[in-house]
């Protein structure tokens, strides 16, 4: 019997209309593409934007269309929130839409800022457990807005809740990441831990580490995320030239942001183009959190250097228009 959570879990670029709007239609189709390749699921929104930038109302409507797609493995909602009480009134939202549409569907919860202690935090888990009765993937970083959890605490999560908790996305900052990855893993409570960080540590972390999946940006590159992590299952190691070739090519498509963009680990920019490419978005639209929308500029040349990339690399057949 497989796990309840491992693989690849791509989280989705939300889109908008050009009056502003989440584009609802344009999700989805980026699911279904998601959803077609070798993944555990896929992941909506990112934490900022449901603090900050999606109302209740779009946060619902888009995590209920999503529902609505067949063959899904699993949707994968964040429930981040700037304190314990918002975090817990997003988690009985989603288990209500869960109970309604018999979606399979689990967590992505992150500490809340309120969170100032070790107890805090496990309080704040409990409680969760209490609302949510779905798998939640406890991820460690908060930005410095919390402490991290420590091990003790996960492992006395998933032991209390073993049909919740267990399910870890390791991004402690500095170099303590692998260290307590390796830490996780040598207790038998935690069923998986994820890579984070943009995927870029996956090898090494997946390979010698034992990390079962990932959790990263770039939906578009589901293909490479699924032969990466198929590669890996089959025991193949970091000098095995077609898992090399696979991840360099994951790589080489990140660098668009720091080719085009402010860094690889921006999410939009550049790869939105990449989305319209593919048939997928109609736009490079972006919206504030003050409703404010920007489009993304890029000229032909740059569009020439993404569309080669995405040609090397699979994404695109070679002659398409």
């Amino acid at each position: 019997m497989g796990k309840e959570i491992a693989g690849p879990y791509p989280l989705l670029v939300t889109p908008w209309t050009e009056d502003a709007k989440l584009d609802t239609e344009v999700l989805v189709r980026e699911a279904r593409y998601v959803a077609s390749f070798d993944v555990g699921g896929f992941i909506w929104p990112t934490a900022g934007e449901v603090l900050w930038n999606l109302s209740t109302e779009e946060y619902e409507a888009g995590i209920r269309v999503l529902a609505t797609i067949e063959g899904a493995r699993k949707i994968v909602a964040t429930c981040p929130g700037k304190t314990s009480a918002e975090a817990l009134a997003r988690a009985a939202l989603l288990q209500r839409i869960a109970d309604e549409t018999g979606a399979r569907m689990a967590l992505l919860a992150r500490m809340p800022n309120d969170a100032a202690d070790q107890a805090a935090i496990e309080a704040h888990y409990r409680a969760l457990a209490g609302v949510a009765r779905m798998p939640v993937i406890v991820q460690t970083f908060n930005d410095g807005k919390s402490p991290q959890p420590d091990v003790d605490v996960l492992v006395r999560l998933a032991r209390d809740y073993p049909a919740i908790y267990g399910y870890v996305k390791e991004e402690s900052p500095g170099g303590k990441v692998n260290a307590r990855m390796a830490e996780l893993l040598r207790h038998p409570e935690i069923k998986t831990v994820l890579s984070g960080f943009g995927a870029k540590a996956w090898m090494f972390q997946g390979t010698k580490i034992g990390t079962d999946g990932v959790i990263s940006q770039r939906p578009h590159y589901a293909p490479l995320f699924g032969r990466i992590y198929a590669l890996m299952k089959e025991g193949l190691q970091s000098d095995d030239p077609e898992l090399a070739d696979a991840f360099c090519k994951l790589l080489y498509l990140s660098n668009l942001g720091d080719t085009f963009g402010e860094t690889d680990d921006m999410m939009r920019g550049p790869h939105l183009y990449v989305l319209q490419r593919l048939g997928i978005f109609r736009n490079r639209l972006t919206r504030d959190g003050d409703g404010n929308l920007t489009d993304y500029p890029m000229t032909e040349f740059e569009m020439r250097e993404v569309e080669q990339r995405m040609r090397y690399c699979g994404l695109l057949m070679e002659g398409a228009e």
